[in-house]
């Protein structure tokens, strides 16, 4: 048996109103999750800011009021993948420059702290899904858990 067959995906989904206060009860369940899946550590927290930052360009760019956002983690071997699903399919996400001041450099903090993002627009749903991909672990040993 290969190392990948033994892998263990882990996944996990919460669906939140497009509320402001979304944000900081979605990084509150990222990280209840992360600890469960035996997570911990500066790249949990690393999972949770991007989260935050997702969640938040959401709720206050992409949400009509009255919609859902959707969060979704995955886990396999210390590759975290979290996504944040809203219902603008027409609205691209921007990095603005960090000149700008206080506002609107969350994008570019996603960028630094994950490994890749990105977007998948569903037209015909009417949604996208904004994703970041965050190495919880360094591939050394191999041991879900354990973080680097």
């Amino acid at each position: 048996m290969d190392i990948i067959s033994r892998a263990v995906l882990r996944r996990w989904q919460l669906e939140l109103a497009a509320d402001p206060r979304s944000a900081s009860l979605a990084r509150r369940q990222v990280r209840e999750v992360l600890a469960e899946w035996g997570w911990t550590g500066e790249r949990v927290d690393d999972v949770l800011t991007v989260c935050s930052e997702l969640v938040a360009n959401a709720v206050e760019h992409a949400s009509p009021p009255g919609a859902v956002v959707v969060v979704r983690l995955q886990e396999i071997r210390g590759d975290c993948r979290l996504e944040v699903v809203d219902g603008r399919a027409d609205l691209w996400p921007r990095e603005r420059s960090a000149a700008l001041g206080e506002r609107g450099r969350g994008l570019l903090l996603v960028r630094l702290l994950s490994e890749d993002f990105g977007v998948v627009r569903q037209l015909r749903q009417g949604r996208k899904t904004v994703w970041s991909r965050i190495l919880l672990s360094r591939p050394t040993d191999g041991e879900p858990g354990v973080a680097a």
